[in-house]
């Protein structure tokens, strides 16, 4: 069961109410006891918190998930990110801490067009953006094969603006 975060505020409230209750003062050391006025009526709570009406999502610019972007690439688009990534990364970095749950964390909500300009923008640490893009796409592309993401048909392409509206959702599975 998912709760919105206005239906979990709301449910909070409400508890709070129901605990000190409208009209009281919660209790506060430095002004002696507290005092609470004449009990006034309150809500009581739902027996099931799902029956809170969930706030709304945000509505998709696609009319429906299958209209979506996909994230298409080779295998040998990841193929070559694993080879850039051998000579240009293992110095400081190992595969497995871009498939981690930490990892996972961090990108799923992101794109590919985050990652994309994160690498270029910092990596490799001694001389950020020195790699040419087709690299750092690639780079991009082993990360998600890494990450479980089928290869398909297409590749990524080297252009951090139509990476852009490439979610990495996939990645969180």
């Amino acid at each position: 069961m998912k709760i919105s975060p206005l239906a979990l505020i709301c449910m909070l409230s409400a508890c709070s109410a129901a605990t000190i209750g409208p009209g009281a003062s919660a209790p506060n050391s430095s002004s002696g006891p507290a005092t609470a006025s004449a009990p006034e009526e309150t809500t009581p709570l739902p027996a099931n918190p799902a029956a809170i009406p969930a706030e709304e999502a945000p509505a998709s610019p696609y009319e429906s998930e299958t209209e979506a972007p996909a994230l298409a690439f080779s295998i040998d688009q990841a193929n070559f990110g694993r080879d850039v990534f051998r000579a240009s990364c293992t110095a400081c970095h190992s595969s497995s801490e871009f498939s981690d749950r930490s990892f996972k964390f961090k990108w799923r909500r992101r794109s590919a067009g985050d990652l994309y300009r994160h690498m270029y923008s910092t990596m490799p640490e001694d001389a950020p953006g020195s790699l040419a893009p087709s690299e750092y796409v690639a780079l991009v592309a082993y990360v998600l094969r890494l990450n479980g993401v089928d290869a398909g048909e297409g590749e990524l392409p080297a252009d951090e603006e139509a990476l852009e509206g490439l979610s990495l959702a996939a990645i969180a599975n």
